[in-house]
């Protein structure tokens, strides 16, 4: 019999894959609204800026060094350009989290069938695969996104940098992809030991 606590999981991991579905529809919705038709209120297209003036922020005789702040910016008209670059800025990170999630909720459907069933060699691919996933998207969607806002600054924006750092969820997906590899090689190594040891019983 599965477990109570996987098929919560499976569920709860369900319910978030099928938001984070509809969520990536809406937002491409808008990126198509402002390729196409025009920026209505309330969308737009979030941009970092540096060297935000500070003034009177600080008391004690306290300085501030540097401030990044990010701001939304709504282009006037349609913008098929401005609506392809914002595409790369977000869609590469989003399909990676999905695919993610996706390949998640598919190892945790299969191991309803019990524990052996999650302690298996697909278990061990699916795990792999979830780390390649997240390895190779956290890598793509971070160049593509810093090359996107570089190229996107100057066309709405009138003080922009040549480079713009990936965000830091490049770095954290990276380390979770690794773990993923890491913990399907600890599987896959589980279960050829298992295999030896039944072998001589």
């Amino acid at each position: 019999m599965p477990t109570r606590w996987i098929i919560r999981l499976e569920t709860l991991l369900s319910i978030a894959l099928a938001l984070g579905v509809l969520g990536a529809l809406a937002a491409l919705a808008g990126t198509v609204a402002i390729a196409f038709f025009g920026v209505p209120h309330g969308i737009g297209i979030p941009l970092h800026v540096f060297d935000v003036p500070a003034g009177g922020m600080t008391v004690g005789g306290a300085t501030v060094e540097s401030v990044t702040a990010e701001v939304t910016v709504r282009p006037r008209g349609a913008s098929p350009v401005g609506g392809l670059l914002y595409l790369l800025m977000w869609a590469p990170g989003t399909v990676t989290a999905l695919l993610a999630l996706f390949t998640v909720v598919r190892a945790l459907r299969r191991a309803r069938s019990g524990d052996r069933a999650l302690f298996s060699a697909v278990t061990a691919r699916h795990l792999r695969t979830l780390g390649w996933i997240l390895i190779a998207g956290a890598l793509v969607s971070g160049v593509l996104g810093s090359a996107a806002q570089a190229i996107l600054s100057p066309m709405l924006l009138a003080e922009t940098y040549p480079f713009y750092a990936p965000p830091g969820e490049v770095i954290g997906g990276v380390v979770a992809g690794m773990a993923a590899l890491g913990v399907s090689e600890i599987v896959r190594r589980g279960l050829a030991l298992l295999e030896e040891v039944e072998a001589t019983i």
